[in-house]
């Protein structure tokens, strides 16, 4: 059979089969999961309404919340149940209430009106009928009852609005007093015109309706002319088991937030609960109408994939021959490539592109070969290490110059018995290292680190090692390429040059300016993950004692000693500085209450007060000093403010005794400066509230 006919043949199997097998499956798919993309359509478009609905009554009801907390409402509904008060609808209270009645209905939630009523049943104060104020509320007891229930949401219902019937709602919120008792309610009453605009907003198809159900089954629907129970609805009036069970309270989630069908098969039902209203967002769909529709869709799909397989197999027909001709040349010379003979190229008489193919290939290979031998050269004459990981092969290739520098030698190529894996590695970076070996041997396409390294010599050096993943033009890995390049001498330098301009010679602490670096950077931290961060200013009290009574050899001594404590004190969770003399400052970070931070001084207190045994005298040194205590974001936000701040607390302690600590002045979460105060051991003048939980509305 000629390679055309087979090329035809094979062609149209490739095309035709897979058309007919993907449009077959196609069809089945959407005939037998239509109503799966059914639920996720209706889902997404109902999740997406169901948030703004559930949004809105959020807001309104942390509003509504708002109002019944404020002082002044509280003071003014205790005041009308003082025996003789009269309810005076023009004495300053009521105004300052019903200003407040005023910026709610400020923020356009199309609140119609609101009324609060003491727990006697009066009205004190109205925001839409000021004739009501000073009535009593016939069924009272039953509004606070309605209070408690739903989150306060009551169900709908129809009022007039400009002389039309509108459905409406009302927000009951619990007004309590001083004392935590029951002193009156607010009843705020809303126009429901924003949910009807999220339930027209709803873009689902024609077969799907949406509307709100109330928690006592009243539905609320286009074109929202009346509210009725959903026993009376056309659209659910087929799903009134399932509706009551919700109703009630008597149906598990499992009917909430997915699509269930009716007794006959013929609709289907999605809920959503809205928030802690009590409310759902409902959405019925008719199965049967949706069904004729999608075996429309399946009608046309069909005559597609009938086309699309007639114009296929014309195409494969008239195309195929053109491209035949010079196919055995070009499979010759690339099967002569792949045995190795350099000298097999291309030579194609046609006039097409297949010439301007095989011109393309003899460039490139002799480019290719060129390559190799620059590239051979560069890795013999260059001092650093060059290695290849072959995929395919599993072996790997390292330059002969790697046995001047290590002794390793493996048994084979093979990738597990290469350096990769047996390179004596030191303990601090070994960790660091297999992991960016299986970063490059895994998803990563390139690494570069650096790591100490067993020489020949015995000794740890420094090299840095990069490398590069390459691919096929299927995308997967076929090497990786890298260098090993000697950095002891550069690393150590930089090193020992870091060490001495970051550190205090004597101490070995954090110098001053490396100290006040470090701080400004953790308070950007700080500020960003709203951590609960300290600094504190450590002054050694009487210091010049022992300089004067042992000499200038002991008070090195005492400096190292105190050092060392804030060295173990902040051990993994801070770092610790010398600021001259014998000033130090430490910085603890990730604290979980305030009052951690005295702890931690008191610490420093006792261990530097046990003191230490002086070698140059001989002598139990009992240390002692002066604290001030900062809280980064509390005390300011540099580290200017926040070291003046800390300093200024240790001095509090220098006038008042010395040997103990204080918190710095910081502004507290209720607006207001507390006093600051020294801390004896014993008790602390100011410590902020852990416990303080702002109001959730």
């Amino acid at each position: 059979m000629k390679i055309r006919v087979k090329l035809i043949f094979v062609s149209l199997l490739i095309l035709i089969i897979p058309i007919i097998i993907i449009s077959s499956a196609a069809g089945n798919m959407l005939k037998s999961s239509s109503f799966d993309y059914l639920a996720s359509s209706i889902e997404n478009s109902v999740g997406t309404q169901a948030e703004n609905i559930n949004f809105f009554c959020e807001r309104v009801a942390s509003r509504t919340k708002n109002f019944a907390l404020m002082d002044e409402v509280v003071s003014y509904v205790e005041s009308t149940l003082e025996e003789g008060y009269e309810i005076n609808g023009k004495s300053p209270e009521y105004g300052r209430v019903l200003t407040e009645m005023e910026y709610l209905n400020a923020y356009g939630d199309n609140m119609l009106g609101a009324v609060v009523v003491n727990n006697a049943g009066i009205v004190v104060a109205s925001y839409s009928e000021s004739a009501k104020v000073g009535r009593r509320v016939s069924n009272y007891k039953e509004i606070f009852d309605m209070a408690l229930l739903c989150n306060g949401f009551s169900g709908f219902s129809m009022s007039d609005i400009n002389g039309n019937q509108s459905p409406v709602f009302t927000v009951y919120r619990i007004i309590y007093g001083s004392d935590n008792s029951k002193i009156g309610v607010f009843c705020a009453t809303y126009d429901s015109a924003y949910i009807q605009k999220y339930l027209n907003g709803m873009k689902t198809d024609k077969y799907t309706v949406a509307a709100i159900m109330d928690g006592s089954g009243g539905v609320l629907e286009y074109p929202f002319k009346n509210v009725q129970n959903f026993s009376e609805s056309k659209n659910y009036s087929v799903f009134s088991d399932l509706l009551t069970k919700i109703v009630g309270g008597a149906t598990s989630d499992k009917y909430l937030n997915c699509l269930t069908d009716s007794p006959d098969g013929d609709d289907c039902v999605f809920v959503a609960p809205i928030s802690n209203s009590g409310w759902y967002l409902l959405s019925a769909t008719d199965k049967k109408g949706m069904s004729g529709f999608i075996s429309k869709i399946s009608i046309k799909q069909d005559l597609l994939a009938i086309i699309l397989v007639v114009i296929c197999s014309a195409a494969v027909i008239v195309f195929s021959g053109r491209f035949l001709r010079p196919v055995r040349s070009i499979l010759e010379v690339l099967r002569e490539k792949m045995k190795g003979n350099a000298n097999a190229r291309f030579d194609i008489k046609t006039r097409d592109e297949f010439r301007d193919i095989g011109s393309s290939f003899n460039s490139m290979f002799d480019n290719i070969f060129e390559s190799e031998q620059r590239y051979r050269t560069i890795v013999e004459m260059t001092n650093n290490i060059t290695f290849e990981i072959n995929f395919k092969k599993n072996i790997v290739f390292v330059s002969k110059n790697f046995n001047k520098k290590f002794s390793f030698r493996p048994k084979d190529d093979s990738l597990k018995e290469s350096f990769i894996f047996k390179l004596r590695v030191h303990k601090d970076d070994k960790e660091r290292y297999l992991s960016d070996v299986d970063k490059i041997l895994g998803p990563a396409n390139f690494i570069q680190g650096e790591y100490r390294v067993k020489s020949i010599y015995g000794d740890f050096i420094w090299i840095m090692i990069k490398a590069t993943k390459f691919f096929d033009r299927n995308e997967s890995p076929t090497k990786i390429v890298g260098v090993i390049v000697d950095i002891d001498r550069e690393k150590k330098s930089s090193m020992h040059l870091l060490q001495r301009a970051s550190y205090d010679n004597l101490t070995q602490l954090l110098n001053r300016e490396t100290f006040i670096k470090s701080l400004a950077n953790r308070i950007d931290a700080t500020i960003a993950k709203k951590a609960l961060d300290a600094v504190m200013f450590i002054d050694l009290d009487d210091f010049k004692h022992f300089n004067d009574e042992f000499g200038h050899a002991c008070g090195d001594e005492v400096l190292k000693f105190v050092a060392d404590t804030l060295k173990e004190i902040s051990f993994e969770r801070g770092f610790a500085g010398r600021f001259g003399g014998d000033e130090f400052v430490l910085c603890i970070t990730g604290l979980t209450l305030y009052g951690d931070s005295g702890k931690i001084a008191q610490e420093i207190l006792d261990i530097l007060g046990a003191g230490f045994i002086s070698e140059s005298t001989g002598n139990r040194l009992s240390i002692k000093c002066s604290i001030g205590i900062a809280f980064i974001r509390e005390s300011g936000k540099t580290t200017e403010e926040i070291l003046a701040a800390a300093d200024e607390a240790m001095y509090n302690i220098k006038k008042f005794g010395k040997s103990a600590y204080a918190y710095a002045k910081s502004v507290s979460k209720d607006g207001k400066t507390p006093p600051d105060g020294a801390n004896n051991g014993k008790s602390t003048a100011h410590i902020p509230d852990d416990n303080l939980l702002d109001p959730l509305f």
